[in-house]
């Protein structure tokens, strides 16, 4: 199951990369791309490392815009380069296919979505007098790093639960 999901993330991570190089950008930007916060670039290392999020977008028609990585984008191209070669050397599990149907079910939906979805299967309900987290939204965001902060809570938020589903049906 992890080696799908490192072949995945990797592909994801590969699309990433390359959008990083060719990606166009509207609106003025410097040459290394649009510069975000290090908390993005921070839940983009941890969506590479655990669930592949750059390397498995390549290969893909997902395209990761252009992003000054600052100081992490050596940790980045690291952790990247890790991925890739841990998805080339892993086999492919056979329960991958359910896995994979189940987490793109996931990321049709809004994170509302996901957890009513995850606690249904569990046979719980969202209870009425649970608070609504709002995104952390960043005041004055560039709205290209607004658009990746809230793929990449999706994809964090559709991975764990598609990983807690899956060890429930075993």
């Amino acid at each position: 199951m992890r080696s799908k999901t490192y072949f995945v993330v990797l592909a994801l991570f590969v699309v990433l990369i390359a959008g990083f190089a060719v990606a166009p950008i509207a609106g003025a930007q410097d040459e290394m791309g649009v510069v975000c916060d290090s908390t993005l670039i921070t839940l983009l290392l941890v969506a590479e490392h655990d669930y592949d999020y750059i390397s498995g977008m390549m290969g893909t028609d997902m395209e990761m815009p252009a992003l000054d990585l600052g100081q992490y984008g050596p940790v980045v191209d690291s952790i990247v380069a890790m991925m890739m070669e841990m998805q080339e050397e892993a086999g492919e599990p056979m329960d991958m296919e359910a896995h994979d149907q189940m987490l793109a079910d996931m990321m049709a939906m809004d994170t509302a979505g996901m957890v009513a979805a995850y606690l249904g299967s569990m046979d719980m309900e969202m209870g009425d007098m649970m608070t609504t987290l709002t995104p952390g939204n960043v005041a004055g965001e560039d709205l290209v790093c607004a658009t990746v902060r809230a793929d990449v809570e999706k994809f964090i938020l559709a991975h764990i639960l598609t990983e807690m589903s899956m060890m429930e049906e075993m």
